[in-house]
């Protein structure tokens, strides 16, 4: 299982190197979106990871740093079948927080000459807690945290997932009010992918530390102004306080999970 890094960026203004948040994992012959930020589908294809093998893409909230990418992402995917003369036949499920995010995108696909073809079929569901998606792959589920608090309803807008593949537990924040907003879920977890751009990475290895919880490794990602303005330094002060060795995602990186 391959961990690709699209882009690891907060939602900063424009930085060298540095993009919004994209991750990507690719397992055997699929691979699977969590967020879309800007640039995310050029650099997928820089890095050569085959687009064509996306099977579904989950959003963790509407901010514009995490669904930026999404209509240039499912027109490039369009666009590399008709280049390379694909036949494949597929759907890409979309998980999304809110029903405008795939409404806006499919305006901007359908309209103005974007030669959307739909060679492939775009399967869009709300997100809701619990099981979202499994196949004999990968199982994800989602948990609301407390990112955007919902406006007197319990129409949650800000999720969490816990992935499940090849044996292992893997925790994708999303962006999180505390990191206790996943509650349960770091009791058992293999890797936590912990967003910064709310948290000081040391605060998090800290109050995760104490708190005795089952996380064994993080990747932090989502960079906040902290890492993206000192990177050895707040690294350095993480893994001081988290007691080992951590790892902090930069763009166009992938990790072998």
């Amino acid at each position: 299982m391959k961990l690709h890094v699209f882009g690891s960026s907060a939602g900063t203004e424009p930085l060298p190197g540095r993009h919004h948040t994209s991750l990507g994992f690719e397992i055997g012959e699929k691979l699977y979106f969590f967020d879309a930020g800007e640039h995310c589908s050029f650099a997928a294809t820089m890095m050569g990871v085959d687009l064509i093998k996306t099977r579904a893409i989950f959003l963790s909230h509407p901010h514009m740093d995490h669904v930026g990418g999404l209509a240039d992402l499912l027109w490039v995917i369009n666009k590399l079948m008709i280049v390379g003369n694909r036949d494949d036949v597929f759907d890409i499920r979309l998980f999304q927080p809110a029903p405008e995010i795939w409404q806006g995108a499919e305006l901007l696909l359908r309209g103005g000459g974007a030669n959307w073809n739909g060679t492939y079929t775009v399967r869009p569901s709300l997100i809701k807690d619990g099981l979202l998606y499994s196949d004999d792959l990968i199982s994800v589920e989602a948990r609301h945290n407390h990112h955007i608090e919902p406006p007197g309803t319990e129409l949650y807008h800000s999720f969490s997932f816990r992935i499940k593949a090849e044996g292992k537990t893997i925790v994708f924040s999303g962006d999180v009010k505390k990191y206790t907003d996943m509650g349960d879920w770091l009791d058992d977890c293999d890797l936590l992918l912990m967003e910064t751009g709310h948290h000081k990475a040391s605060e998090v290895c800290a109050g995760l530390r104490a708190d005795n919880c089952g996380v064994k490794d993080i990747i932090f990602v989502h960079s906040g102004r902290e890492l993206l303005n000192d990177y050895e330094g707040a690294l350095s002060r993480a893994e001081a306080a988290w007691g080992k060795k951590l790892r902090a995602a930069l763009d166009a990186e992938t990790f072998e999970i």
